[in-house]
């Protein structure tokens, strides 16, 4: 007797006591083998489906960051141990005052970095709070700068009495997404011809260090953004 046979023979004996239904003639017709795989299939379908809904994970911003590590503009620094210390630097250094109303207004400071972003590329508008602070040569101030996929940015810094005022991006746990390309009291990251525009479908917060490299004095720094 074929293996074929025997199992025809097993289920006419179910169908026989009622163990299953009769769906299919024992007698002859489509065999219970082709007909039966089909419901079976289909009725296995759902549950994979449901299990992989429920088991996804929000995205959150951390792990996004953790995935997003190309730079957001060109760097000048590369050396993974000078990067760290930067970082290191910019995590146990004061934070800066956070003026609300952005670069408005008669203050020095907030003219100092409209008429530095004059070169911004068009449309740039502020975005955000102004941070400030007064600085010595050789130490940190810091901030917190959160960019989100949709819009392009700009970093405009400004410094009567610093004379060379220097802007790190960083992200921990120590990775250089951006600095400004140039020794002077106006650093600007993501200045002209070309602005950040992050691409990660979550907001990612950067930590802004802002580092007087020759002098000391006040300072200000302003976020500038436009849709991309």
């Amino acid at each position: 007797m074929t293996k074929t046979t025997a199992s025809l023979l097993a289920f006419c004996g179910l169908v026989a006591t009622g163990a299953v239904p009769a769906l299919y003639g024992c007698g002859g017709g489509a065999k219970p083998a082709d007909t039966a795989a089909a419901p079976s299939d289909t009725a296995a379908l759902p549950e994979p489906a449901v299990l992989a809904t429920s088991s996804a994970a929000p995205a959150d911003s951390s792990s996004a960051a953790a995935n997003d590590t190309s730079p957001l503009a060109q760097v000048l620094t590369t050396d993974p141990g000078q990067i760290q210390k930067i970082f290191q630097a910019a995590t146990t250094a004061p934070a800066a005052t956070l003026k609300q109303d952005g670069a408005k207004g008669s203050d020095p400071l907030a003219k100092g970095i409209r008429d530095a972003a004059k070169k911004l590329p068009a449309g740039m508008q502020p975005d955000g709070p102004l941070a400030m602070g007064s600085i010595k040569e050789k130490q940190h101030l810091q901030t917190d700068v959160t960019l989100t996929a949709g819009k392009c940015y700009s970093i405009v810094g400004y410094s009567k009495k610093v004379k060379d005022l220097d802007l790190y991006l960083l992200l921990p746990p120590g990775l250089l997404s951006a600095q400004d390309l140039t020794d002077d009291n106006k650093p600007v990251i993501g200045g002209p011809p070309q602005p950040m525009c992050p691409q990660s479908s979550t907001p990612i917060t950067y930590k802004l260090d802002i580092f007087a490299d020759s002098g000391g004095g006040d300072v200000a720094v302003q976020l500038f953004s436009k849709g991309n």
